[in-house]
């Protein structure tokens, strides 16, 4: 009788195809096989924009700080802002701006610089001014610089922009106090200064 019964079944399959209760368990797994590919692939997601985020943080890291070969930062080229940072010998001046109008002064004749300048030979006391200059841009968040000069010497400042200027300086700057000279140059317009071996400074 069991015979007969399975080979009932066996016949049943071959004609109509899976029973449903075999339907069922199928599409049971399937759904299993779905769900556990669905969550491998946010995994594997999520992993990967992880590895994104990381690899360009520290990319802009590396491009902002650079090493020279004994492992020292490398720090980019500043504007004087100390004293120490004169050569020897050589009077140090600190610049500020004061008022009106932001903008750019270039300085002739100083213990170093940028570039070459002169020759301007302005009246007594100044002597003749030629050498190496430098331009200071003033900005709301630059509003001082140092620059130095030799003793006894002559520099030129000179405002090439289209505005007034106001600022005030001290070839003292190392001193405290410092005592501060006051000035407005007009646009297009220099300004010449006799700096004695004492680093005191007065207009030509």
């Amino acid at each position: 009788m069991e015979d007969n019964n399975e080979l009932v079944n066996y016949l049943l399959t071959k004609s109509t195809g899976p029973r449903p209760e075999q339907l069922n368990w199928s599409r049971c797994d399937l759904n299993k096989s779905i769900v556990k590919n669905t969550n491998l692939s946010g995994v594997l997601m999520s992993l990967f924009l992880c590895l994104v985020y990381v690899s360009c943080d520290n990319s802009l890291d590396t491009s902002q700080v650079m090493k020279d070969q004994a492992g020292q930062q490398i720090l980019p080229r500043e504007p004087l802002d100390e004293c120490a940072d004169c050569p020897i010998g050589c009077c140090c001046c600190g610049i500020e701006w004061v008022s009106d109008f932001y903008g750019t002064i270039q300085l002739c004749g100083l213990c170093e610089g940028d570039y070459l300048c002169g020759t301007y030979s302005p009246g007594s006391p100044c002597s003749t001014i030629s050498g190496v200059g430098k331009d200071i841009t003033f900005a709301s968040s630059h509003t001082r610089e140092v620059f130095c000069v030799e003793p006894g010497s002559s520099f030129r400042i000179y405002n090439p922009g289209s505005n007034k200027i106001t600022f005030r300086f001290t070839c003292q700057y190392d001193q405290t106090p410092p005592v501060f000279q006051t000035y407005t140059i007009q646009a297009h317009s220099e300004l010449f200064f006799f700096n004695d071996g004492s680093c005191v400074t007065q207009g030509c």
